[in-house]
C-alpha cells in the first residue's frame, strides 16, 4: 500500500515542532547557528525553523511536491540557507558533515537492505559534538511486516547506537491515533550526541 505524502502534509498544515526535535536542538552544545540535515523534511516546519535560527540546512525528501512545500514554509527571507533535494533515501548517498542531522518519523520508511547504508551514512555525518535526533518503529509497530520499510527492536536501536552518547532514548508503545486512524504505535524517540 502506497503511502500519500501529500495528503499527510497537508492535514498536518500548522503543526508546531516535534519534541524529539525540540530535545536534540537542545542538546546541541557547540556554537550557533551550524550546519543540519532534516531528514525526510515534509512539510518542513523544523528546516524553517533551523533556517530562522540562522542554520544552513539540507532538506531530504522523497515526495515530489518536497521543493514547493518547503520553499513556501520557509519563505524567501531564510531560504538562502537551505538546500532542497527530492530523492529517496535509498539513492541519498553521501550525507555532509553536519552537527545536526535530524530525522522525525522518517528513517522507518527507508526500504530493508538500504537502511544500513543510510544509517552508516548518518554516523559518517555527525561530526564530534554533533546530535542525532529521530525515532525508529519497533516490531510491536501495526505497521510492523509492511514492505519497504525498516524496524528495529530496542536492543537493535541500542546498537546502532553504540559509540554515541544517548541523551533520550523514550520507548512508546501505545494506541493512538495516525493520518489513517487509530493505530497501535511502537516508538523508539532518540536523541544522541557523537
Amino acid at each position: 500500500m502506497a503511502f500519500d505524502w501529500s495528503g499527510f502534509y497537508s492535514a498536518q498544515g500548522g503543526r508546531g515542532l516535534r519534541p524529539t526535535f525540540t530535545a536534540g536542538l537542545d542538546a546541541w552544545q557547540g556554537e550557533s547557528p551550524g550546519r543540519a540535515i532534516d531528514l525526510g523534511c515534509g512539510d518542513g516546519v523544523e528546516t524553517r525553523h533551523l533556517a530562522g535560527l540562522g542554520w544552513h540546512v539540507l532538506a531530504v525528501d522523497a515526495d515530489p511536491g518536497v521543493v514547493e512545500r518547503v520553499r513556501a514554509e520557509v519563505g524567501e527571507s531564510a531560504l538562502s540557507n537551505v538546500e532542497i533535494r527530492q530523492v529517496p533515501f535509498e539513492a541519498l548517498g553521501e550525507l555532509p558533515a553536519s552537527d545536526l542531522v535530524y530525522a522525525g518519523f522518517a528513517l522507518p520508511f527507508c526500504e530493508p537492505d538500504g537502511f544500513p547504508y543510510l544509517w552508516a551514512d548518518i554516523r559518517d555525518a555527525l561530526r564530534p559534538g554533533a546530535v542525532f535526533a529521530g525515532e525508529f518503529f519497533g516490531p510491536h509497530d501495526e505497521w510492523f511486516g509492511r514492505p519497504n520499510m525498516n524496524f528495529h527492536d530496542r536492543a537493535g536501536v541500542e546498537g546502532m547506537l553504540a559509540g554515541l552518547e544517548v541523551l533520550q532514548l523514550v520507548e512508546d508503545d501505545r494506541r493512538g491515533m495516525s493520518f489513517e486512524g487509530p493505530k497501535h504505535w511502537h516508538v523508539f524517540h532518540v536523541v544522541a550526541r557523537g
